[in-house]
């Protein structure tokens, strides 16, 4: 009898992008979910400057993506260490 190993859990990737956008928006974080090895839903989301609320709103999302296995994009106007992302 042969015994299969199980595969280890995939490493989601996170990167990111400094560009320019519109004033009104903070953040656009793309959420990529994988079922069975493979791509399986795509989910983004549009993070508007709103003071704090924005700050927490994208390190809960960014975070609990992650956490779960999904690949993170994001593309905001601030440098990643202005949101505490340190390579």
């Amino acid at each position: 009898m042969t015994m299969l190993e199980p595969k280890p859990p995939r490493k989601p990737t996170f990167d990111y992008h400094v560009l320019a956008l519109p004033e009104e928006i903070f953040a656009i974080v793309r959420v990529t979910w994988y079922r069975d090895g493979k791509a399986d839903e795509v989910d983004q989301v549009v993070l508007m400057e709103d003071g704090e609320n924005s700050f927490d709103a994208f390190t809960a999302l960014v975070s609990a993506s992650l956490r779960q296995g999904a690949n993170v994009s994001v593309q905001s106007g601030y440098q990643p260490q202005d949101l505490g992302i340190v390579p």
